[in-house]
């Protein structure tokens, strides 16, 4: 234990030592200088940089009693206005008064506070993206003053974003002032996007193709004010239609893409619809377009095959007074718009070979169907169960269109006159199926006699059964 004049020595030294601390200002467990960085002719509650009142730490640092960055604000008074009024920098930036995230100090005189707070800065707070503004056109890194010229107080003006561009491509940008104006945050953000316009809130909502078209294809010399609404406006009504359906486009097109268009409410293709191809009917024998009044001279929804007739016999009159003696005067009975009978050889399509020649037209195009008649064998002929799912469904390799057996083997290591005989039956070998065979199908077969005489021969039960693999060509 202390004796009583331990304990006078011992309380003597604490209060001095609390003392020197009160007269200091708590100085003694300072973690380094401050910064003497200072803006010209600036003064924050009479202090020109943090370093001036380096000694007065309460100026600062009042724990339990004083939230730090009210006190920071007691100086810096500016920063406080950009909070109530919520303008500035500050003014957009969260938890603001946590000063020391983004500002440190105690690094030494030579150390600038503000600057140790570009690296933690998010620049999307200021409703400027930086997405498209890492680099500059030299592809080197864009640092702040690039485009903050005046690196005191950041502020930055559509000007420096003129001139910067317009260095790149003067010509573009002379067109882009005229086109738009010189306030560039009117219209950008960042991302490449205009800022906070949102076109569907106008009476022309952009959709489909619309959303591809530069703004200047229909804000000519920067008119943003009572644009015509109607298709008709912009677009040319198509001479292949022109007169014939109105002026009301929307009941047949919409803003996806001109074709297809729609008819009744459904996607229109003639093909589909009609059952008749345009395909070869494009162009009449003059060379001019076949406009649809050619073919529906009383309506876009009537048409009666007299009009092929008339059309065609006014071409070639012998040719079509023959042409309906032989097939008669239904033409789309045999015609879909995408044949070409003339000169028709069927050996372009599906040679008609072997016992295929001998059949009638009849047997493959039922119902006079020419489209989409199958050209695979599978597409007529089922495929035999004895070989089902083993070959595949490329017959032609094995068999022919003369007659299906017999068939061509690519390969057959045993040999098929087994027994001097004229060739065996392939359900003698496989009465299954071509992957599998058996010996007993000539062969008797005495499982004891058979076991007990190959067992001598070292030939175990599961090695049995497959003969071929020491009887390999029948020996």
């Amino acid at each position: 234990m202390f004796s009583l004049p331990g304990l006078l020595i011992l309380a003597l030294l604490l209060a001095g030592l609390g003392v020197t601390l009160w007269r200091q200002g708590g100085l003694a467990f300072s973690p380094g200088a401050l910064s003497a960085r200072k803006k010209p002719g600036v003064l924050f509650n009479g202090y020109s940089a943090h370093a001036d009142f380096e000694k007065e730490c309460r100026y600062c640092h009042q724990p339990l009693t004083h939230i730090q960055g009210d006190l920071c604000m007691s100086c810096h008074q500016d920063i406080s206005e950009q909070l109530v009024l919520m303008s500035g920098l500050h003014g957009v930036l969260e938890n603001v008064q946590m000063c020391f995230k983004c500002h440190s100090d105690h690094r030494g005189s030579e150390f600038d506070p503000r600057k140790d707070a570009y690296d933690n800065f998010d620049h999307a707070v200021t409703r400027f993206s930086l997405v498209w503004h890492q680099v500059n056109y030299s592809a080197t890194p864009l640092d702040c003053a690039g485009c903050h010229l005046d690196n005191e107080d950041f502020k930055a003006s559509a000007q420096n974003c003129i001139d910067c561009h317009g260095k790149h491509n003067t010509t573009f940008m002379v067109q882009h002032l005229a086109d738009f104006g010189e306030n560039c945050f009117d219209c950008h953000d960042g991302t490449d996007r205009m800022a906070s316009f949102d076109h569907s809130s106008t009476s022309f909502p952009l959709e489909g193709s619309h959303q591809t078209v530069r703004c200047v294809e229909c804000h000519i010399d920067g008119n943003f004010q009572n644009l015509a609404l109607e298709c008709g406006a912009c677009h040319l009504e198509p001479a292949i239609h022109q007169g014939s359906f109105g002026s009301d486009c929307a009941t047949c097109h919409n803003s996806e893409a001109w074709k297809p268009a729609n008819l009744n409410g459904k996607i229109f293709d003639h093909a589909n619809q009609s059952g008749f191809s345009l395909t070869r009917h494009k162009l009449d024998y003059a060379g001019q377009t076949l406009e649809c009044q050619a073919c529906h001279p009383g309506g876009i929804d009537q048409f009666t095959g007299q009009t092929c007739i008339e059309c065609h016999a006014e071409h070639d009159q012998v040719f079509m007074t023959e042409h309906i003696s032989q097939f008669g005067e239904y033409c789309l009975d045999c015609h879909d718009g995408f044949d070409r009978m003339s000169n028709f050889n069927h050996a372009d399509f599906f040679p008609l070979e072997g016992r295929h020649a001998e059949l009638g037209c009849e047997s493959c195009h039922a119902g006079k169907t020419f489209q989409g008649v199958p050209k695979d064998c599978v597409g007529c002929h089922r495929e035999p169960e004895i070989h089902a799912g083993i070959f595949g469904l490329q017959c032609q390799d094995c068999h022919t269109a003369d007659r299906w057996r017999p068939a061509k083997l690519r390969s057959h290591t045993f040999p098929l006159d087994h027994g001097n005989q004229s060739e065996v039956a392939c359900q003698v070998c496989h009465p299954k199926s071509y992957v599998e065979y058996t010996c007993y199908g000539c062969h008797d077969h005495q499982p004891q006699p058979i076991e007990e005489s190959h067992r001598k021969e070292g030939v175990s039960l599961d090695e049995l059964a497959n003969c071929v693999a020491c009887h390999q060509n029948g020996g």
